[in-house]
C-alpha cells in the first residue's frame, strides 16, 4: 500500500506542471483547492454510504434470516458488523477533520492542516484498513463451523470460495477509489503551495 502512495506521490511530481501558470491567480488556486476538496468529500461520503448498506445489509440477516447460536459464530459476527462500524466512523471523523480546513486561514497554517490531514488518509488507506480487513476476514470464517451444521460441504465450500473471489474483485476497486483520492488530496498540497510560492514571489 506504501508502495502505491509513493509511486503516486512521483507521478504527481511529474505531472504537476501541467497547470498552466497563466491559470494560476489566487483565486483560480482557491477555487481550485475548494472543488478537490468537495471531491475528496463526497468520495468520504460514498464510503459512508456504501459502508453502512453493507453494514445494516450484514446485521439484517445474522437478526432475521440466520441468527447464530454459537459462541464462535456470535464473535464472528460481531467482528464483522464492529469492523464495519469502525470503518464508518473513522470516515466520519475525516470528513470533519477536512471541514476543519479552511482556505482562508493563513496560507502556511492551512498547509501544515492539508498536509496532516493526507497523512491521516493515507494512514487510514495503510494499516488502519488492512487491520478492519483482516478482522472482518477472520469474523466471516468463525461463522463457518456453525454454518457447516446447516449447509452441505460443497455448498459451504462455495460459500468459502465466493468470499475469496469476492475480495479479489473488490479490492482492486476499492485500490483505485483510494489512489484517485490520495492523487486528490495531493494536487491540493501543491495548489497550497503554489500559492504560499506566489505570495512569497
Amino acid at each position: 500500500m506504501n508502495d502505491d502512495f509513493e509511486a503516486l506521490q512521483r507521478e504527481w511530481q511529474k505531472d504537476k506542471d501541467n497547470i498552466k501558470s497563466d491559470t494560476t491567480t489566487m483565486n483560480d488556486l482557491f477555487f481550485l483547492i475548494q472543488k478537490k476538496k468537495k471531491a475528496s468529500v463526497r468520495f468520504q461520503f460514498g464510503n459512508i454510504i456504501v459502508l453502512l448498506i453493507t453494514m445494516l445489509g450484514i446485521t439484517a440477516f445474522f437478526y432475521y434470516v440466520a441468527p447464530v447460536k454459537e459462541t464462535l459464530s456470535r464473535i464472528g459476527a460481531g467482528l464483522m458488523v464492529i469492523g464495519l462500524f469502525l470503518r464508518i466512523v473513522i470516515e466520519m471523523i475525516s470528513i470533519i477533520k477536512s471541514k476543519n480546513i479552511d482556505v482562508k486561514d493563513n496560507v502556511l497554517e492551512t498547509s501544515e492542516k492539508t498536509i496532516t490531514y493526507y497523512k491521516f488518509r493515507k494512514t487510514i488507506h495503510g494499516p488502519i484498513t488492512i487491520i478492519i480487513l483482516v478482522l472482518y476476514t477472520i469474523g466471516f470464517y468463525m461463522i463457518t463451523p456453525e454454518f457447516s451444521l446447516y449447509f452441505s460441504t460443497w455448498k459451504m465450500i462455495l460459500i468459502d470460495v465466493s468470499y475469496l473471489v469476492a475480495a479479489c474483485i473488490f479490492i482492486p476497486i476499492i485500490r483505485k477509489s483510494i489512489k484517485r483520492e490520495i492523487r486528490t488530496l495531493l494536487d491540493i498540497i501543491d495548489l497550497k503551495n503554489r500559492i504560499i510560492n506566489n505570495e512569497q514571489s
